[in-house]
């Protein structure tokens, strides 16, 4: 009977061992859990469970970094619900952006609501750069200039320049590269010519502390590069703030048949959220994006199987750019069930612009999302859509959403395929109250055949429209008719 039993516990043994929980209680413990949960993978762990206890972390550059890893049977799975992740104060950066040399990077609260003028911005100076424009009434003396940034928006993007001085009813700021070839990447006056809209500008007070959100520099999270494992999950993490123009999370060159982010709360994030490259199977589910100020989560070329479902963003763009909550060029996405409020250019991009030699390789299902914009919201761009497509698809359905109160000022759409979409579906939505341009856009571009920049041969084909409810005008042009 005992030798029975010990035979039983030996054959036991190597499962219990198998099967690994590390938790996590304080920033010692957290910075060694990249080298612990390596360790335990190398030693032949297949399931390794880190629980975080309650409290405040703060991440360096590459906190969690997992590179070559190779256990294709590991379960690995991070439980933070109560864990709250800040970054880390690494020093100033290098990036020449304006914006990120600020101590504190997430100062919204800092940013004034567009003031809209009535007259045109101005170079004073072309060699200098030197340009001005009204104050547009707001109450500003010459000794308000110090610390101020203006953030001046120029058709689908913002130029962002430290004010020099405040004189006579003008702002006086910089913008180095103001050219005369009508170039709108360097025009401060793009958004007057391109729809006759008059100048709009936000200030950017540097000298204010934000009350309850922490300085921080660091930039990334975590990284998980060229790893062969079974699963992957992190789960219940709050991220509050982080700095660069990079990205908080990166998977690149991964094999696994899940990698999971669910129940987590991202606030703040000043870089992109997450990149998904050469990496199948990512589930991004229950999350909530707050204040988010360049992309969301992109899935890029080589990636398949990607799916978003049941998330909420809210307030994203805060850059000003031309920026998405999600960009999708990878395969067999299903993206269902989320809800998008308050973006400053776009929701959703999809697909693959027309001078880019890679591969046709957006293919899925966008269906039963909610975008919406609220009536107080008033920080828009021109000329996007709530649902972008890029021309080069390979087969992409958006049927069943309900897209509505989408304004701006100028040439926003519910729905916009640009520049000669090819192979995408739209059926079934509701595009509602979309009030300075079409519902639904897919307009003529020939042209972009002949270009020699073109990746491209055959525009505005493979196209379809069908059971759509609209209140306004549809523009679809496909020549498959």
């Amino acid at each position: 009977m005992v030798k029975r039993l010990l035979f039983l516990l030996l054959l036991l043994l190597p499962a219990v061992l198998a099967a690994e929980t590390v938790t996590v209680s304080s920033q010692a413990d957290f910075d060694v859990l990249s080298a612990r949960i390596t360790t335990l993978a190398k030693s032949g762990a297949k399931e390794i469970t880190v629980r975080f206890a309650k409290g405040t972390y703060q991440f360096k550059e590459n906190q969690l970094e997992f590179k070559n890893l190779s256990a294709s049977t590991l379960r690995l799975s991070l439980e933070c619900e109560g864990a709250v992740f800040i970054p880390a104060d690494l020093g100033s950066h290098s990036y020449g952006d304006v914006l990120l040399s600020l101590k504190d990077l997430s100062c919204k609260d800092r940013l004034s609501a567009p003031i809209q003028v009535k007259k045109r911005p101005e170079i004073v100076n072309r060699k200098s750069g030197l340009c001005r424009v009204m104050t547009g009434g707001k109450d500003l003396s010459e000794k308000d200039a110090n610390g101020l940034y203006v953030i001046l928006t120029q058709w689908y993007r913002s130029g962002r320049y430290p004010v020099q001085k405040i004189q006579g009813g003008y702002i006086y700021f910089t913008a180095q590269g103001v050219t005369s070839d009508g170039d709108p990447n360097h025009d401060i006056d793009a958004d007057f010519k391109f729809e006759k809209v008059l100048p709009r500008y936000s200030l950017l007070d540097s000298r204010k502390a934000p009350a309850n959100l922490h300085r921080g520099t660091a930039c990334k999270f975590l990284t998980m590069f060229n790893c062969y494992i079974g699963s992957f999950r992190l789960h219940g993490a709050r991220f509050l703030g982080n700095g660069g123009e990079d990205c908080l999370m990166q998977f690149y060159a991964n094999d696994a048949t899940s990698i999971e982010v669910s129940g987590c709360r991202f606030e703040h994030i000043h870089s992109d959220i997450i990149h998904v490259q050469r990496t199948n199977n990512f589930l991004f589910r229950d999350n909530d994006v707050e204040h988010g100020w360049r992309h969301g989560i992109t899935v890029d070329y080589f990636s398949s199987g990607a799916e978003f479902a049941d998330n909420r963003f809210s307030d994203t763009g805060l850059l000003m750019e031309n920026s998405f909550c999600l960009q999708l060029r990878g395969g067999h996405f299903l993206v269902h069930g989320n809800v998008f409020k308050d973006f400053t250019y776009g929701a959703v991009g999809i697909g693959t612009h027309w001078k880019d030699p890679m591969p046709a390789s957006a293919s899925g299902v966008m269906e039963k999302n909610e975008l919406f914009c609220t009536p107080s919201f008033n920080r828009y761009l021109m000329d996007s859509g709530a649902v972008y497509t890029w021309t080069i698809n390979r087969d992409v359905t958006i049927r069943d959403n309900y897209i509505h109160d989408i304004g701006g000022y100028g040439q926003n759409r519910g729905i916009f395929c640009d520049d000669g979409t090819v192979n995408v579906h739209i059926v079934g939505n509701r595009v509602l109250r979309i009030r300075n341009y079409y519902c639904i856009d897919l307009r003529k571009m020939l042209s972009i055949e002949s270009d020699p920049a073109s990746a491209i041969r055959k525009v505005n084909v493979g196209n379809s429209l069908e059971n759509n409810t609209v209140d306004g005008d549809i523009r679809f042009y496909n020549r498959d008719e």
